[in-house]
């Protein structure tokens, strides 16, 4: 009985699923791998849990992100990428938002959690690859438009300004670890680069 109960919510998942790529003028086969396919269902499946078991769940995705190979890593991210490309800007958009949502939905103690296995992870990198993502990173910014630039930097100093003392705190100093931070600068005094 369990077994048919689960394969009824997944035909119902990968069903809807199906509808809304065919509403989006997607069709689900030509853009979605097997991967891509169950990593949605699991996506949909979180929206009904409580921000807690959300955590967990995506504790244990990250997890078995760690465990794979390299390449298929990079398998996964090529697929994701592909995904994400052919997506409309207006569900991007939604997507961006619910993650956001999420985010300020965490607790503080969550938050910094995430933001060490994030560092972890960038410490991890190998030189060359870090310096790809810092360039990439740099080049996002430089590309965007002046307002919408001006935009973020308004939004990061809002979100700056909400952080409790002790995330601040935790912030300038993982601001000051980078190697492009004027601190790390020679000649640089780190009181005079603030």
């Amino acid at each position: 009985m369990n077994a048919i109960l689960k394969a009824l919510v997944t035909a119902g998942i990968v069903a809807s699923l199906s509808l809304n790529a065919q509403a989006a003028g997607i069709a689900p086969t030509e853009t979605t791998t097997p991967y891509m396919q169950e990593h949605l269902q699991r996506l949909e499946r979180m929206k009904a849990m409580t921000p807690e078991q959300r955590a967990q769940e995506r504790k244990a995705m990250r997890e078995e992100v760690r465990k794979l190979t390299p390449e298929q890593r990079a398998e996964r991210r090529k697929a994701m990428r592909e995904y994400w490309d052919k997506m409309p800007p207006e569900e991007r958009a939604k997507h961006r938002a619910e993650r956001r949502k999420e985010w300020e939905s965490m607790t503080p103690e969550q938050r910094t959690e995430r933001r060490k296995e994030m560092h972890e992870r960038f410490e991890k990198m190998p030189p060359e690859e870090r310096r790809e993502m810092r360039e990439k990173m740099k080049k996002h910014w430089e590309s965007m438009p002046p307002e919408e630039r001006e935009a973020r930097r308004k939004e990061m100093h809002e979100r700056f300004e909400k952080m409790s003392p002790e995330e601040r705190e935790q912030f300038k100093r993982d601001m000051g670890k980078r190697g492009d931070a004027p601190a790390d600068q020679p000649g640089v005094k780190p009181d005079e680069a603030r």
